[in-house]
């Protein structure tokens, strides 16, 4: 860790001395009539240097706090939705399945009771009342136990439908937990976009600011090296706000998840 961090100390030296040199060897005739104008420049270079640096090091611990984090929460979200649907899904399937199995079992039954009713309508319409009469002794001998059929399937069918009430009741429980969720993930976008546009604006300030670097122009090199930290300093902002909101996420998911029916 120490020749790690000595390493890095090295490095940002290196980088301060390269700069200050490349300035001073390409220090243009102009400079020396600017007087203290120009080593004003240079030193602000010097400060603002080690600011940038900080910045950097620092909004790239935060970007990979804030990946490892999202990665989590995506993953548990994923994991919690999966649950939602697994909700009472054994009680209701076999629920279902007694339902079918109940209006399979009495299909036939019921359909020669239909099929009686029938022939006995249309032998009355053709005045044969021995037909007639005939389909409704049939019919009638039957009705009993067409009548706990039909209850009988009533009753399987009012117990999926009740079953499945009380599931989507579960159901929405959880997904008014997670309703935030969605609103956080948008204000992340959101902020996720004014970062790319900052880290543009950096992009071109820091063109420009190499540019002033081979020309000799401190003073322009400070300007630009200045946007450059301002705008590090506005992303370092905005990867706070999306940390913790995505810390608002893992809450908001672990309240959830206790919702959840055990």
């Amino acid at each position: 860790m120490k020749r790690r961090s000595k390493h890095h100390s090295y490095m940002i030296w290196s980088g301060l001395v390269l700069t200050c040199f490349l300035l001073f060897i390409g220090k243009p005739p102009y400079a020396e009539a600017a007087g203290s104008g120009w080593d004003d420049a240079l030193t602000s270079i010097d400060q603002l240097y080690d600011s940038l640096i900080i910045l950097e090091t620092s909004n790239k611990q935060v970007k990979q706090q804030t990946s490892d984090l999202r990665k989590r929460n995506n993953e548990k979200l994923k994991e919690i939705n999966k649950q939602v649907q697994l909700i009472d899904k054994v009680k209701l399937d076999k629920l279902k399945s007694d339902a079918e199995q109940a209006q399979k079992k009495y299909a036939p039954l019921l359909a020669e009771y239909t099929e009686l009713g029938k022939k006995a309508t249309e032998a009355r319409k053709s005045k044969n009342k021995k037909s007639a009469l005939m389909y409704d002794l049939k019919r009638n001998r039957i009705k009993a136990s067409v009548t706990a059929a039909r209850q009988e399937i009533k009753v399987k069918r009012d117990a999926l439908t009740a079953a499945k009430k009380q599931a989507t009741a579960k159901t929405k429980v959880v997904k008014d937990a997670l309703a935030p969720v969605g609103t956080v993930k948008k204000q992340v976008t959101e902020e996720n976009k004014r970062i790319a546009e900052a880290n543009q604006r950096r992009i071109t300030a820091d063109k420009r600011y190499k540019a002033a670097i081979k020309q000799g122009d401190a003073v322009s090199a400070a300007i630009e090296l200045r946007v450059i930290t301002g705008e590090l300093n506005r992303i370092q902002t905005s990867l706070k706000k999306v940390y913790d909101w995505e810390g608002n996420i893992r809450n908001t998911l672990h309240t959830a998840e206790g919702k959840l029916p055990r």
